[in-house]
């Protein structure tokens, strides 16, 4: 019982009948993968050891973790083009614009502003990392989503966000990309949708040096318009255990095939593991449970919190924290230190996903700030 209200306090509010947990649980997948895989891993390796980071099948299974972020523009891609899908192929309700553009300011935008701040006021006034007037303007690149565009690095005030400046771009493109559902030719259509995720890949992949934007990260929200477009048409049974199979196979083999800076062919192989993995546990009734399983799904329900801060709470460790040899035998040590690394992020980002996020997952939330009243929500 204490268990249950406990993980009952971290779900995530939500409105609809749209709400996919396996979403959620996919959302695990990509967080565990940035978080654990790349940035965990490398403050092992760089802070705790103090060693440079070795060539070799432990070090591409770590840098691989980066996908985790291109599996996030996927489900962006997904989630977004559901509306627009269901409303051209469908004959749906139509999306209104207004009211998709103002849903995305009052959900992203607190989180994102109040983080933005404590990151600057950190690194100019606790770490010392540059001054006032010079980081000043870096803040508001970056309060504007602009500081991939105008400094052509990603942002000095909070490095990782560089990703949500490309999602942004997608945001605003949606509406028009939508489009592409007028075309009723099944055929044709989904045609048009693997041209345009095989030659983006190819793209993204020859301008991986490049700083991100839609158009070498495009391939992936295609990616995500592609599955919305075969899930709302979907009529054939995947409930198969070969399926199940199916969707364990590709995922674990995209996780060791390196989809960066070794060939453009392991690029288009990783790319096409993760749409498969992502249809079969979408369409899958094993998979669909295993992926809605509370603990994996609330921690992806709360992966905005720890994408946001979990950069944050690792540089601050590094500064001191790294250093402390807690055994003289080395893997105890690194154990106890991803251990401790592990609770801090997730108990920092857990108290401000409560405080912050999820009031915010509340439509119309603004308007109750001084005047309370009575929400109508559903906990899911």
């Amino acid at each position: 019982m204490i268990s249950s209200t406990f993980f009952k306090k971290f779900r995530r509010v939500t409105y609809s009948g749209r709400y996919i947990p396996e979403i959620d649980g996919l959302r695990f997948i990509a967080i565990f993968s940035v978080v654990m895989l790349a940035h965990l891993g490398s403050y092992i390796q760089d802070s705790v050891l103090q060693l440079p980071r070795p060539a070799g099948l432990i070090h591409t299974f770590l840098l691989e973790g980066v996908a985790g972020v291109s599996l996030f523009f996927i489900i962006s891609g997904f989630i977004l083009s559901l509306p627009f899908a269901e409303n051209k192929l469908l004959n749906g309700a139509p999306v209104q614009i207004k009211k998709y553009f103002f849903r995305r300011l009052t959900r992203l935008e607190p989180l994102y502003i109040i983080t933005l701040i404590c990151y600057f006021l950190v690194r100019v006034f606790i770490l010392h990392y540059a001054g006032f007037s010079q980081l000043l303007p870096h803040f508001f690149a970056s309060l504007f989503y602009m500081h991939n565009i105008i400094y052509n690095e990603a942002s000095a005030i909070n490095g990782v966000t560089w990703s949500l400046e490309v999602e942004i771009q997608f945001y605003i493109l949606m509406p028009l990309l939508a489009y592409l559902y007028y075309i009723k030719n099944r055929i044709i259509r989904r045609g048009i949708f693997v041209i345009l995720i095989l030659s983006g890949t190819a793209f993204s992949y020859y301008h991986q040096y490049d700083m991100a934007d839609f158009l070498n990260k495009g391939c992936y929200f295609f990616g995500g318009m592609l599955l919305a477009d075969l899930y709302i048409l979907n009529k054939k049974n995947f409930s198969s255990k070969i399926y199940t199979w199916a969707g364990v196979f590709f995922l674990l083999l995209s996780f060791f095939i390196p989809g960066y800076y070794v060939s453009v062919y392991f690029t288009l192989t990783k790319i096409i593991c993760m749409l498969l993995y992502m249809f079969f546990i979408l369409h899958n009734n094993i998979l669909k449970r295993c992926f809605s399983f509370a603990p994996v799904a609330i921690l992806g329900g709360m992966c905005y919190s720890i994408y946001l801060l979990h950069d944050g709470v690792l540089g601050l460790m590094r500064h001191r924290f790294a250093k402390i040899i807690f055994s003289n035998y080395e893997w105890l040590n690194i154990s106890l230190h991803a251990l401790i690394a592990t609770a801090a992020m997730l108990v920092v980002s857990g108290i401000i996903f409560l405080l912050i996020e999820k009031p915010t997952m509340r439509r119309d939330w603004y308007k109750n700030l001084f005047f309370k009243k009575p929400l109508k929500l559903q906990d899911e």
